[in-house]
């Protein structure tokens, strides 16, 4: 039985993308994130910290012990680089070792990119489509009809769609409308070098597996630290001279048919910052309920905490 039966057999799945999700899959979503990325805890990838367990317990010193001593010895060593790494700055840009849970916490809180995706996830999924109708149409023109369903990187969204070729961060899709929006977020770093190519091709997968409707309008909206300088045409053309460089590897992103999708896709961006003053005028501008209110504004202090927010990286 392959990996994604297996999840569909105890998890469940989707057919399309208009099937509406709890929010509290975001937090089964983050649990996931955790499991599959266990450093994230450890403070170093499981390999390296069962290497490190048995170098310390094969120590020749350790020769003639028994199991209590060796456990002891290897229970002092660890307690030690744990000391060694905890931070106890909030905004320490010191991120690397065996940690303790405080310091594992501290880490995602303040500095992982994967940990802000799944809290976007359960804040896209919870906002009303008022809200959602009023921040998309910033960027892309549609019809504001019908309601919205949002979907992060998961294990309920990998197996369903079985899509293996790229990561998505969040997708918003209005089925009535008919508009399909990739959010691709970030800290403060860059975009990374292929990503328009890759949507369009999961643009492409999703459309044959009966996911989105066809003739579906795309957004692909980058939200990052600061908005993108340069235009479509532009970052596209970066991307496919990439490619052309590395054809082996990338010439899945360079099929005509792909290249007629990266002509329909529409491209924007918007900084968190502003991201966070379109949602102070939202508030102020509009007749919005107290959970909402609560929502926008939590996610707020949550973003407003983050390193890259407040070390101007």
């Amino acid at each position: 039985m392959k990996a994604a039966e297996k999840y569909r057999r105890v998890f469940g799945s989707m057919n399309h993308l208009k099937d509406q999700l709890s929010w509290t899959t975001g937090l089964s979503n983050m649990v996931e994130f955790l499991a599959w990325e266990p450093q994230r805890i450890l403070g170093i990838t499981k390999k390296q910290y069962v290497r490190q367990i048995i170098e310390w317990a094969a120590h020749p010193d350790l020769k003639d012990k028994n199991i209590e001593e060796i456990e002891q010895s290897v229970i002092k060593k660890l307690n030690t680089k744990m000391n060694e790494t905890e931070q106890l700055e909030t905004y320490s840009t010191q991120t690397m070792g065996i940690c303790n849970a405080r310091e594992a916490v501290r880490r995602v809180t303040f500095f992982s990119e994967d940990y802000l995706n799944k809290e976007f996830d359960i804040f896209l999924s919870l906002c009303s489509d008022v809200y959602l109708n009023l921040f998309y149409r910033k960027f892309i023109n549609f019809e504001p009809s019908g309601s919205w369903s949002t979907h992060g990187n998961s294990g309920m969204f990998e197996n369903s769609t079985e899509l293996k070729a790229m990561y998505m961060d969040n997708l918003a899709y209005n089925h009535q409308a008919n508009v399909l929006i990739a959010n691709e977020l970030k800290l403060a770093g860059r975009k990374n070098p292929d990503p328009i190519l890759k949507y369009c091709l999961m643009y492409e997968h999703l459309l044959e597996k009966g996911f989105i409707e066809k003739g579906a309008k795309f957004l692909l909206l980058f939200i990052g630290g600061d908005a993108l300088k340069q235009n479509k045409q532009t970052l596209v053309d970066r991307e496919l001279a990439l490619c052309h460089k590395r054809p082996r590897k990338y010439q899945h992103l360079l099929r005509p048919e792909l290249l007629e999708i990266v002509d329909h896709l529409e491209v924007a961006s918007i900084s968190w910052a502003a991201f966070i003053e379109f949602n102070n005028r939202y508030l102020a501008e509009n007749n919005v309920c107290q959970v909402e209110q609560k929502l926008l504004r939590g996610f707020h202090q949550s973003l407003e905490s983050k390193s890259f927010m407040q070390l101007a990286v």
